[in-house]
């Protein structure tokens, strides 16, 4: 008879909470999320990094989004920058072909045409005019704070239980001409503008 080690479950148990909010990023793409040192807790903001360089490579925008076939994806980052040094990463990425630039708007008079715009939680009670002054732009919107899809935005990233959800408003992505992919969709939870649990 084979002697059995005692089951470490606990230890697994912790493991799995640790790894759990590269989760959905790693079944987005397997390696998409940025590497960490071993056994080292993602931080929060390094993992949603990853999420905005997954969802360039999810979501397909029109053609005459970009000003031609070697144009940049260009992601703005609105507000307080939650993200440090983690959208470093993303510095000669590509998504679809396309390189990546990362840029900041600090206020609504900065704003310029961009293809994904994350608006910091410090923002939230101007999204009504962020998606006023950005509503002609074929534009993913992207937030994490609560209600964000449910008030206008595309994509809302949710804290779950040490891991990170994903919200989406389909409305918002076929008003700015977005497709987003079955493969994002399938992971994601939709939600109805102004529908809130329970009404």
């Amino acid at each position: 008879m084979t002697n059995r080690k005692p089951s470490r479950a606990p230890a697994r148990g912790r493991a799995a909470r640790i790894a759990a909010g590269i989760v959905l990023v790693a079944m987005l793409i397997p390696g998409g999320a940025p590497s960490f040192a071993r056994g080292e807790p993602a931080p929060e903001y390094a993992v949603k990094a990853a999420f905005l360089y997954n969802f360039a490579k999810f979501v397909e925008w029109p053609a005459d989004a970009f000003a031609g076939p070697a144009s940049p994806i260009v992601f703005i980052v609105f507000g307080e920058d939650p993200f440090g040094d983690a959208l470093k990463s993303l510095k000669g990425k590509t998504a679809n072909g396309r390189p990546i630039v990362v840029r900041y708007a600090a206020n609504l008079g900065e704003l310029e045409r961009c293809h994904l715009l994350y608006v910091s939680a410090s923002e939230k009670t101007l999204l009504p005019k962020i998606l006023q002054a950005t509503k002609n732009w074929n534009v993913l919107t992207v937030g994490d704070v609560d209600g964000f899809a449910r008030d206008g935005g595309t994509i809302n990233l949710v804290n779950e239980e040490r891991r990170i959800g994903i919200e989406i408003n389909m409305e918002a992505a076929q008003r700015t001409r977005l497709q987003i992919s079955s493969k994002l969709l399938g992971l994601a939870k939709i939600v109805r503008p102004g529908r809130r649990e329970g009404k």
